[in-house]
């Protein structure tokens, strides 16, 4: 304060003090102590909290550090790698759990080459569903009475007359073949179920026209809950069927 004062007076001419250079020096020095100290003050302030931060992180390190650690990470990678790659090969084998059958002059897959090459591999179960049969005894003889067969079908008197129900034909399916057969005046479903693992769905009714002349179509499915459904269905119908004896047959 005195040095400022004697500069003040000095300015306005009232004083004309002889100043020495070495107090201007030291009145500079102090000047620079107190920037300086002002300085380190707001740096240790600064230092402190940027210590705080420091702290923080860590601790956030440490909490990433135990939930993700690096081995199980790359684990979980590969993981889902393997997850996708099976996906991958799931919905590719996905189109091959339909395909399209017809009947037609020019058939490509055909509900009858479909249906023969079902009933080739049958060994535990074959469920049919056909207002009427008068074809595929042959292919249905092979089983020599080791696979079990269930036939829901037609049976009326107008359809006896005109012969599209061939008696002969159901006399082969239980006798030869040992069918157990059902039927279902209501019945219009085409359907084949071979071990549970194969359905034939189709418009074609087991008869020569239906599997070689008409313009028939229909799916193979081969996914094995689609198949189940298919199994379900039949075997409601069956319940809901009535028992077609050879008696019934032989009148």
């Amino acid at each position: 304060m005195y040095v400022k004062f004697i500069l003040i007076y000095t300015q306005l001419g009232v004083l004309n003090l002889d100043v020495s250079e070495d107090k201007l020096e030291l009145v500079r020095k102090i000047k620079e102590y107190r920037v300086c100290k002002e300085l380190v003050e707001n740096l240790q302030i600064e230092n402190e909290l940027l210590k705080e931060d420091n702290e923080d992180y860590k601790d956030h390190l440490a909490d990433l550090q135990s939930i993700i650690d690096r081995g199980d990470l790359l684990d979980d990678i590969n993981d889902l790698i393997n997850e996708n790659n099976k996906l991958k090969s799931d919905l590719e084998h996905c189109n091959n759990y339909f395909d399209f059958i017809i009947t037609s002059p020019n058939e490509v897959k055909s509900v009858y080459g479909e249906i023969r090459s079902c009933l080739a591999a049958a060994e535990r179960e074959v469920l049919v569903c056909s207002p009427w049969i008068t074809y595929l005894t042959t292919e249905f003889n092979k089983f020599n009475k080791k696979v079990d067969i269930k036939i829901i079908t037609k049976w009326q008197d107008e359809d006896i007359k005109s012969g599209i129900t061939d008696k002969d034909k159901l006399r082969v399916l239980h006798d030869d073949i040992g069918a157990d057969l059902r039927f279902n005046n209501d019945l219009h479903a085409k359907l084949i179920i071979v071990d549970s693992s194969v359905a034939i769905i189709s418009s074609a009714n087991l008869t020569r026209n239906g599997l070689h002349v008409n313009y028939e179509a229909g799916v193979v499915i081969r996914k094995n809950q689609d198949v189940l459904k298919a199994a379900e269905f039949f075997n409601d119908l069956w319940i809901r069927s009535k028992p077609l004896t050879m008696d019934m047959v032989n009148k």
